[in-house]
């Protein structure tokens, strides 16, 4: 870390180095000669290094010998001597060998002599010489040496080098850690830094404490450092590091510089990038080459193979010595060389849309379609709108399409009117039935997310209506208002509606043959409206799937078809095969944002495949892409809040849960609609949490009077079917837990997939009694387990088994059970059920005559039962110390310890122990809830 920095204070970080000097410090020094090579990278502290030492030998009552070689003629500069009461002085070398010897010789009699020379590597053979031999004859005095050498440079004397050093330990120095550069932050600014300001320097800088040095200090001259935003610390330029960086690269090769700079500048990475960098740097490929070679031995690249500057700061500070004039005409060369190259469009697009001048080549439609996307991803607007204009210009047919797509796109991007806007002008000037398809799809997206006012729908509706007049998409604003209606009427009633519109592709509309897209999303939302009726799953699935099958072989149907074709695999529990079609499919024609019925279609397989943070990001990402408000209730939105809330509850984040519905004003009062099904079921469940068991009978009969009303049957919700008769079994709604759990039982049964029928048995149990309930657990459990997405559904078994053996009088039968409970809910983060399941686990204890070994197994620890478990499997003592890479000494300790809280003498007792009902269960799955002897035991409430 450099000292002459304006702002920097003091040396922070290298703990481990310091110790390693202190330890050599303390070392017998009579036999040999102790020493020390400190290496490291350009700007990585080594001269600060040095000086640290110096600091901590005079603290440790040393004497430190700074030997100051200037390596031209053998000649020396001088010697300063510093004593441990903190005086010093500096002798001038006359004599170098005999001067030496003697200071060291003189100083080593009062106290121990720490000597050091920095950057050895420039001195010539002459000086190196002398210095080895001066080193030699102190061998019998107590002298420790530490030099210092920069990695990647060839030193002047390679053969004197090696002699001096041999035998040294070597220190490589590396970046600082995170934790470091925190540290060291707080010392140059003086102050607390926010979160995330280290991680963003340690990212910039790798962690070379020069280049650290020079942000920091620049961070307080700007105030960078009190932006929580960090937003100025991503994009300094600092001339100071580049001009120091430029000095050291111009006194060992004039074209280092160059190369280095072109590499920060183009930041290209393919198998042609190095042509591509000798061509703008004006060297030779063999020059650049050596160049390259010769950073990388520096530290400043990457010696992956991946030819990009190691430090984003340094990348940024080389480009920035480029004027911008420079910088186009060199992203405009590199995209024209890798072109002719025959280089990946993405390649070419980069350099295209890095400058700012833009180009009126002739450029291949797919480079600058490629070139628009990535400036709008990177929120570069115009410049993306550019090249929409210029490749729509020049393109025909399908290019045109896209162009017009992707304009409409980034129109939406800039606001709602001028993409909507865009897109009814691009319907109007498009006439074939594929673009207008693509352009309708694009449409009612915008119309399904941002839920406009009524009379703004109606308008833009009136407007599409009258530009399809007499085509084969004239009744797609018709079924626009069916859908759009669907959350807010009857199913029966949608699908009469969807039955009167049209039925087949044979139909026609004022004598014009119906679009074959138009029809196949009318088939999909008749699937979804059979599936939500409950009339016939196996009917709905069966249309859905054809209605894939369509989509696969014409991927032109609107997205409002697909994803309902999908979500009627998925919640008929054929999540597989909704997520493959989902993949074959892709994301529909939405090119900018995210495609959120696509999202919603995702969470719910991931729900369903019991992949939690999958769900979690879907649902997340879903919501974020959203508008904030709208003037009317968006579907989707309604949908994601109700799923996101309840796995929020299920994770234990109750409080996060009760915010995202107030934030969404779903906590109250709901408007009409079964939408909202969803959320009224995840209200229930944290109401019940709560205690409130009243509130919570209240949103489950307001769920039920809805479903009715609108004619959907609940057991079509994922979460129903594993929470809804247990919340309407603690409200006390016996009848209607009842009728729910026999309706999901024929539900599964004629779906005939095994993770539905072991969900319906553990709902139909827990409205039995007795024997028959456990009799019907144990078929879920075996039905359920061996499905890694049924993990949860198997906890959930697991614990309602365990507790109903409790009540049975059965604390045996019952341990476990709830041991498995606890692992598998505490693996899958649902930590609610693994507290519940714990908290019966303690019932177990209240028993009279709980079995001993069963309650000792509760207090092992893990180390305990992992080597005890092996122990039972036959495994030496000696085998098991070496499996788990310790002493034998500590398997014996773990082995009578695990003894003494089983009550059993050794080995010979394993086969009664084992033969106790639960006891190789909860060896092998493991107690995970790590409770205390006493905590098991109920308080007297």
């Amino acid at each position: 870390m450099p000292n002459n920095s304006p702002n920097f204070q003091k040396f922070s970080g290298r703990r481990r180095e310091i110790i390693l000097l202190q330890n050599l410090l303390q070392r017998d020094t009579r036999n040999d000669l102790i020493g020390l090579v400190v290496s490291g990278d350009f700007g990585v502290g080594r001269s600060t290094l040095l000086g640290e030492f110096r600091s901590v030998a005079r603290n440790q009552q040393c004497t430190v010998v700074d030997l100051q070689l200037n390596g031209v003629g053998g000649t020396w500069g001088r010697c300063r001597v510093a004593a441990p009461d903190g005086s010093s002085e500096t002798k001038i070398l006359a004599e170098p060998l005999a001067d030496i010897v003697g200071v060291i010789a003189e100083t080593s009699r009062l106290s121990p002599v720490l000597v050091t020379a920095d950057d050895v590597y420039r001195a010539d053979g002459d000086s190196l010489r002398t210095l080895h031999v001066a080193l030699e004859k102190c061998v019998p005095l107590p002298v420790v040496v530490a030099v210092s050498v920069q990695r990647g440079l060839p030193p002047r004397a390679p053969s004197e080098l090696a002699k001096l050093v041999h035998g040294m330990e070597q220190m490589a120095l590396e970046g600082l850690s995170e934790q470091e550069t925190a540290d060291l932050a707080r010392s140059i600014l003086r102050q607390r830094i926010p979160s995330g300001y280290a991680t963003s320097c340690h990212r910039l800088t790798a962690g070379n404490p020069f280049m650290l040095a020079e942000l920091l200090c620049w961070a307080s001259e700007s105030d960078a450092s009190t932006r929580e935003e960090l937003t100025l610390l991503k994009a300094p330029v600092l001339p100071r590091l580049r001009e120091a960086v430029a000095r050291r690269l111009d006194l060992l090769d004039p074209a280092l510089l160059p190369v280095a700079t072109m590499i920060a500048v183009a930041s290209d990475s393919g198998p042609d990038t190095l042509p591509l960098i000798a061509k703008l740097s004006g060297t030779t490929l063999e020059e650049t080459l050596i160049a390259t070679d010769q950073l990388i031995r520096l530290g400043f690249i990457a010696g992956d193979g991946s030819l990009a500057l190691r430090h984003p700061l340094l990348a940024k500070a080389l480009a920035g010595g480029v004027t911008d004039m420079a910088r186009n005409a060199i992203h405009l060369r590199s995209a024209s060389y890798l072109h002719q190259r025959g280089a990946a469009i993405q390649r070419i697009a980069q350099h295209l849309v890095a400058s700012s001048v833009r180009s009126d080549d002739a450029w291949p439609s797919e480079i600058l379609l490629k070139a628009a996307y990535d400036a709008a991803r990177n929120g570069d607007h115009d410049t993306a709108l550019a090249f929409t204009e210029h490749a729509g210009r020049t393109t025909i047919g399908e290019q045109h399409l896209k162009a017009a797509l992707l304009a409409c796109d980034i129109h939406l991007s800039k606001g709602w009117e001028p993409g909507v806007d865009l897109t009814l002008a691009s319907l109007r000037e498009l006439q074939s039935e594929h673009a207008r398809v693509q352009l309708l799809d694009k449409l009612d997206v915008i119309l399904h997310t941002t839920a406009p006012d009524p009379t703004t729908r109606a308008r833009l509706l009136a407007t599409v209506r009258t530009t399809l007049a007499g085509s084969s998409l004239a009744l797609w604003d018709r079924l626009h208002n069916i859908v759009h209606q669907l959350g807010s009427t009857t199913v029966e009633r949608t699908m009469d509606q969807l039955g009167d519109h049209v039925t087949n592709e044979a139909d026609t509309t004022a004598g014009e043959p119906v679009a074959a897209a138009h029809l196949r999303a009318v088939r999909a939302f008749r699937a979804f409206c059979l599936h939500l009726a409950g009339q016939d799953d196996g009917e709905a699935v069966r249309q859905a799937r054809n209605v894939l099958d369509e989509y696969r072989q014409t991927p032109t149907t609107p997205v409002m078809g697909a994803p309902a074709a999908l979500a009627v695999l998925a919640h008929n529990g054929f999540y597989e095969e909704a997520e493959a079609r989902a993949q074959a499919l892709g994301h529909g024609n939405a090119l900018l944002r995210p495609d959120c019925a696509m999202l919603l279609v995702q969470a719910t397989i991931a729900l369903g495949q019991n992949r939690v943070d999958s769900a979690r990001s879907s649902l997340e990402q879903l919501l974020d892409a959203l508008p904030s408000a709208t003037a009317q209730p968006v579907p989707l939105r309604l949908r994601a809040i109700g799923l996101l809330a309840e796995l929020l509850a299920e994770q234990g984040d109750s409080e996060r849960a009760w915010t995202l519905l107030k934030r969404h004003g779903c906590a109250d009062e709901l408007a009409p609609g079964w939408l909202y099904l969803d959320i009224l079921l995840a209200r229930a469940g944290l109401r019940a949490a709560a205690g409130d068991l009243d509130g919570s009978a209240r949103d489950l009969k307001e769920l039920l009077d809805r479903a009715r009303t609108a004619g959907v049957h609940p057991t079509r919700m994922d979460s129903w079917r594993r929470h809804g008769v247990t919340r309407l079994w603690q409200c006390g709604m016996v009848a209607e837990a009842g009728d729910a759990a026999a309706e999901q039982l024929q539900m599964a049964q004629r779906a005939d997939r095994p993770r539905e029928l072991g969900r319906a048995l553990r709902t139909q149990a827990q409205v039995s009694d007795g024997l028959h309930a456990e009799r019907l657990l144990l078929k879920a459990i075996d039905l359920l387990r061996g499905d890694e997405a049924a993990v949860f559904d198997l906890a959930l078994a697991q614990a309602d088994r365990g507790a109903l053996l409790l009540r049975l009088g059965e604390p045996e039968r019952a341990i476990p059970a709830l041991v498995e409970a606890v692992a598998l809910a505490r693996s899958g983060g649902r930590h609610p059920l693994a507290q519940q399941a714990t908290a019966l686990l303690a019932a177990t204890d209240v028993h009279p005559s709980p079995e001993p070994p069963l309650r000792g197994l509760l207090t092992l620890t893990e180390r305990e039962r992992q080597i005890f478990l092996m122990a039972t499997q036959g495994t030496s003592n000696s085998r098991i110390a070496k499996i788990l890479k310790i002493t034998r000494r500590t398997v014996e300790l773990h082995l009578s310890s695990a003894y003494r809280k089983l009550d059993i003498a050794g080995r010979r007792d394993f086969p009664e122990l084992l033969s106790v009902p639960g006891v190789r269960p909860m060896l092998e799955v493991g107690w995970v809830a790590r409770v205390q002897p006493s905590a098991l035991r109920p308080s007297p409430t």
